[in-house]
């Protein structure tokens, strides 16, 4: 079965799975030794599983698997406790969404859509949109306390490796009010081959104001002057961001089956 993959040998795996990997930037991040995340593999590495810390993960197999592959991938996940307990497979491979559905009901799917930011021009329309009550600043002027205190989205350990790190090559934007507090943040999961993959968010008091729309924007210019790619990745259900990413004419890469998955 898999076993974990030290990251002297992430490399190898990297070239032997580079078409699944590369489609998910949270995935290419862990195996480019960016962000921590766990690996298994086995023996031959043509089967492998890339969890990141917060639970997006790839089963990714090239060749034939065993008959009871499946089956004992399933029973693997269960058993391991150093993954999280509620994971979300990107693409997960036929046979083992077959096997699960007919063995295990704490899972569902979801359909998800990647777009990416191609335009190289900076734009500041959102500057027209923003009252005069509020302003935008970076997430390093907030700082990572005021951040946490404002968002609780474990800035420093849900994707970033360290407050130091998501501070030092995190990309974000925030809406702050005139007394300096944040209620949107536009910020960056991870930064990886030259992707920066998006994570937004505003404060329930604050939303229909349009701010999703309006931090999205000095996100954009901020990863572009780093040249940088910006990367959205969002629930089809989730209309908001969804036509948000059809507003901004971002391009479509694709559209997928996101299986989540309730171990224990």
């Amino acid at each position: 079965m898999l076993s974990r993959v030290q990251p002297n040998q992430y490399r190898e795996i990297k070239e032997a799975h580079q078409k699944a990997i590369l489609q998910f930037p949270l995935i290419d991040a862990v195996i480019s030794k960016v962000q921590d995340g766990f690996v298994y593999a086995n023996l031959s590495m043509d089967s492998v599983f890339i969890s990141t810390k917060s639970g997006f993960s790839l089963l990714s197999t090239v060749g034939n698997t065993p008959a009871d592959f499946d089956e004992a991938l399933l029973e693997f996940l269960k058993a391991n406790r150093d993954i999280p307990d509620y994971i979300h497979i990107y693409r997960p491979p036929g046979s083992f969404l077959e096997h699960l559905t007919a063995n295990w009901d704490q899972h569902k799917i979801r359909k998800r859509a990647q777009f990416r930011n191609y335009e190289e021009t900076p734009t500041f329309n959102y500057e027209s949109l923003l009252a005069p009550e509020y302003r935008i600043a970076t997430i390093q002027d907030v700082g990572c306390a005021r951040l946490e205190k404002a968002f609780q989205l474990e800035f420093g350990r849900r994707y970033w490796n360290s407050e130091a790190d998501f501070v030092t090559y995190a990309v974000g934007a925030c809406i702050v009010t005139d007394a300096d507090e944040p209620v949107a943040i536009c910020y960056s999961a991870c930064v990886v081959g030259g992707i920066a993959e998006m994570d937004t968010l505003v404060l329930p008091e604050y939303r229909g104001q349009r701010f999703m729309r309006i931090v999205s924007e000095p996100f954009f210019n901020l990863t572009k002057a780093k040249g940088l790619t910006p990367h959205w990745d969002t629930f089809i259900s989730n209309s908001a961001s969804y036509v948000m990413a059809r507003k901004f004419e971002l391009e479509l890469i694709q559209e997928y089956d996101l299986l989540s998955v309730l171990l224990r």
